[in-house]
């Protein structure tokens, strides 16, 4: 089962991957909050980092070197949408892609599969009582 998981960067920690039909969402959704607050992550997915304004500058150079909050919010969002993006199936990537930022595309995994992991437990849930 070694090959369901993603490593983090160069650190031990390990994401486990999201199952095509979400069976397993509610262990994805736990590693991967702890993996992303372990890495300083985690206010890219509950939407408490917000991006800084971009300096009025006309370079390039001047706006990375006046702003060096809005470069670091991109890194936190680039690798966040990269964590993600390395832990679901390619046909979800293919949904969630076109999301604005890391919050997004976090609450778009939760809408997909919050209501499937509620349908489960209350499927297994009458299973148990039907024996």
């Amino acid at each position: 089962m070694s090959n369901n998981y993603v490593k983090l960067g160069d650190d031990s920690v390990r994401v486990l991957k999201l199952e095509l039909g979400g069976s397993n969402w509610v262990l994805y959704k736990d590693r991967l909050l702890w993996a992303a607050d372990a890495k300083g992550y985690r206010k890219h997915l509950d939407g408490t980092a917000s991006e800084p304004d971009a300096p009025q500058t006309t370079t390039d150079t001047a706006a990375r070197t006046a702003t060096p909050g809005l470069a670091e919010w991109r890194k936190g969002e680039a690798n966040v949408k990269q964590l993600i993006a390395s832990t679901i199936p390619d046909s979800l990537f293919m949904k969630i892609c076109v999301k604005p930022n890391a919050r997004a595309i976090w609450e778009a995994l939760a809408q997909e599969f919050e209501c499937k992991s509620h349908m489960v437990l209350v499927d297994l849930q009458r299973r148990l009582q039907d024996q």
